[in-house]
């Protein structure tokens, strides 16, 4: 049971940082007094339900994976509606990347719209969603996020993304990073590009823009 509380304490210091684990030393200190006794029962109530709606939107997904377009659409939607601002991020973040598993326009649609959220962690979920999508749908928005994005994290992200798919449309859209005048993301766009095109240039930038412009001029 300790062990139990102790985790529903971490738990929730991460989803109700105004309250709870805020409220100073005495609940740090894990005082059994009435006050804190009944806001740990309204945490666990609020940690049960976060739990149960994640496990909602898991079976949602997995029951729509073989099922028809119809059904696909419609679970596309409700993940959709768990992505919403009102719910906690954790909530959210679950959603988005449930969206990786259906290849349906309605996944793609809400995947569009959330590879721009304020959020750049709804976006690194996006990026993670997209890679299960196809190529003709996923690399042109992760090229956008990676040739757009203001956050390091999601274009570094957005570069090994690109990296799990293959033919020159992603060699094209790596090598935006690689140009970048970012040092992190030009490495993970030679690691990118080895993984894609299997040639073996290490972490020689040079040698891969020569390369890459050996591939333009051939065209």
């Amino acid at each position: 049971m300790a062990n139990r509380h102790a985790g529903i304490i971490l738990i929730c210091c991460f989803l109700l940082p105004a309250a709870g684990c805020a409220e100073g030393p005495l609940w740090r200190a894990g005082k059994y007094t009435p006050w804190v006794q009944n806001q740990w029962e309204q945490e666990e109530k609020i940690a049960d339900t976060l739990f149960s709606r994640k496990r909602r939107i898991s079976e949602m997904t997995q029951s729509a994976i073989n099922a028809p377009i119809e059904d696909k659409q419609r679970v596309a939607e409700s993940l959709d509606e768990f992505t919403e601002r009102r719910h906690p991020l954790l909530l959210r973040l679950h959603a988005v990347k449930s969206m990786g598993q259906l290849n349906c326009p309605a996944a793609i649609e809400s995947l569009k719209r959330l590879s721009s959220d304020n959020s750049a962690d709804i976006r690194l979920a996006a990026i993670q969603a997209w890679q299960n999508m196809p190529a003709d749908q996923a690399i042109p928005h992760l090229q956008k996020m990676l040739g757009s994005d203001t956050n390091i994290d999601v274009r570094l992200a957005a570069t090994r993304a690109l990296s799990n798919f293959s033919g020159q449309q992603a060699v094209a859209a790596i090598s935006l990073a690689l140009d970048d005048p970012d040092p992190a993301l030009q490495v993970r766009a030679t690691e990118a590009l080895q993984k894609v095109t299997g040639e073996q240039l290490g972490r020689d930038v040079n040698a891969w823009q020569n390369y890459i412009a050996s591939l333009r001029s051939a065209k």
